[in-house]
């Protein structure tokens, strides 16, 4: 991508996020983020699709970095299970972080049910795809979906509860107790289930 469609790309962005602060999505219209963001409406449609495609662009590479910063953990192997969840929940808080305005929209649903439909599966491919690894079971598909929502609505509600409170909350105190709630929470779901769930 060149330079300029970014920095046209980043100031739609800094302008939705703008107008999210005070309107839903809705009620925002085109002709307001080409005035604020200072760019014509032919530069819009040029990087974007609609209103929504800019805040799912920016979910998609949010959960992008979130993803490499994991990977790279993976290979080091060098962490246990709650301080993986910990790294997983921090990595995403943190990308949040950089754009608050913005994520605190996508969260709280104020940015449309397509964005939160996003959030939620990006989270539950997180902890299908790289927490539940950790617990060496081979969960069957519906344990694996129940499991998956019923995290993933968790740690929606807890980042939602982080950007929308006027107090800063520490992050490392919030992936701390969401890095003990989930390890003790599904080794007790094993145990109540373990003559169901075979050991890989």
């Amino acid at each position: 991508m060149d330079l300029r469609k970014r920095r046209s790309q980043e100031k739609l962005q800094l302008a939705l996020a703008q107008h999210l602060e005070v309107k839903t999505i809705d009620e925002i219209t085109i002709g307001e983020l080409t005035k604020t963001a200072g760019v014509s409406r032919q530069t819009f449609y040029s990087n974007f699709e609609s209103k929504q495609s800019i805040l799912l662009s920016r979910i998609e590479s949010l959960f992008d970095k979130s993803w490499k910063k994991l990977d790279s953990l993976i290979l080091s192997n060098a962490v246990g299970r709650e301080e993986f969840v910990e790294f997983c929940v921090k990595s995403l808080l943190e990308e949040c972080d950089k754009d608050r305005a913005l994520m605190r929209a996508a969260f709280t649903g104020q940015a449309g049910i397509q964005a939160l439909s996003l959030l939620k599966s990006f989270i539950s491919r997180l902890i299908e795809e790289r927490i539940l690894f950790q617990f060496n079971h081979n969960f069957d598909g519906k344990q694996l979906d129940i499991i998956s929502d019923f995290y993933a609505g968790g740690i929606i509600g807890v980042v939602q509860g982080w950007l929308v409170n006027e107090e800063d909350q520490d992050i490392h105190q919030v992936t701390r107790q969401i890095g003990l709630i989930i390890p003790h929470g599904l080794d007790g779901f094993v145990k109540q289930i373990g003559p169901e769930v075979k050991a890989v």
